[in-house]
């Protein structure tokens, strides 16, 4: 009986410590927006991950949703408040520490990218 017993204890710890708390995505973190030096977040939000900004003048608003499609890449839609709220196909990609951010339009054929700085 002591045997079964330590069995389960044995298994349930395995379990436990294999189920541990999920790691953070490479995406997630702060950031400082190119265009207006802003900060902004990025967190795991739905399915994916939404960057906010944090500060300046549209602190609070969420201007962007990605989802993940591996290897570090991202897609999704953006929001440019700097440009009178157009939307845009976007895309991300984990660079360095940094994230590589893209706004396409038809269909993805032209797309300006800017690098969101780690704080």
């Amino acid at each position: 009986m002591k045997i079964v017993i330590r069995r389960m204890m044995m298994a349930t710890a395995v379990m436990l410590l294999t189920t541990g708390a999920a790691h953070a995505d490479p995406i997630e973190g702060d950031f400082r927006t190119p265009k207006t030096g802003a900060t902004a977040k990025v967190a795991a939000c739905g399915a994916g991950f939404c960057m906010t900004y944090t500060s300046g003048a549209f602190n609070g608003k969420q201007f962007a949703a990605f989802a993940s499609t591996g290897n570090g890449k991202y897609s999704g839609k953006l929001i440019d408040f700097t440009n009178g709220g157009k939307e845009y196909t976007g895309k991300a990609e984990i660079a360095g520490s940094d994230i590589k951010v893209s706004g396409c339009v038809m269909g993805g054929l032209v797309c300006k990218d800017e690098i969101f700085k780690r704080l």
